[in-house]
């Protein structure tokens, strides 16, 4: 059911996609193995839920980057923020770790941050609810998404080096 609706808003929202089977991924980086029998150009999403002053949040990155929770103090208001447990994830987004999808969740008020690093390249790559499928989209097709949805979104850039976090609201 859940798959079947990430597949409803592509359709609705008229954005072509192309999905495959694979065996069931257990990692970003399993999921990048598999992805690279199959595809050659792409970034693959890592998405991470994060629990912060009793709200959790999305954050949306390319499958290679290591993402701090640190890194997003200032955005959540807290220094005390850690990943969600995969029991909290399951009761508050319907999913379980290894497949969490960049988007549609049953709770509209979860915060969306989405790297913008992502619109750098042609195609992403995400499984949508099902450990065993993966959807690519062109990474342009991204922001109709995320403006159509009621979930706040907010794009972000992080310049490493330098350690400073930037939130974009509105720009991709």
């Amino acid at each position: 059911m859940l798959y079947e609706n990430i597949k409803k808003i592509l359709v609705t929202l008229d954005i072509s996609y192309q999905e495959i089977n694979h065996e069931a991924s257990t990692s970003c980086e399993h999921s990048k193995e598999l992805r690279e029998k199959q595809w050659l150009e792409w970034i693959g999403s890592k998405n991470i839920v994060f629990h912060a002053k009793g709200k959790y949040y999305l954050v949306t990155t390319l499958g290679d980057k290591d993402i701090k929770a640190r890194n997003f103090k200032s955005q959540f208001g807290t220094k005390d923020i850690r990943f969600a447990t995969g029991e909290e994830i399951t009761k508050e987004i319907w999913w379980t770790i290894g497949c969490i999808p960049p988007f549609w969740f049953t709770n509209e008020e979860i915060p969306f941050f989405v790297d913008k690093e992502i619109f750098d390249f042609k195609y992403f790559i995400f499984n949508p609810w099902n450990a065993q499928k993966s959807i690519q989209i062109e990474t342009s097709k991204l922001r109709k998404i995320y403006e159509n949805l009621k979930n706040p979104t907010i794009f972000f850039k992080f310049e490493w080096e330098e350690k400073e976090f930037e939130a974009i609201k509105k720009e991709v």
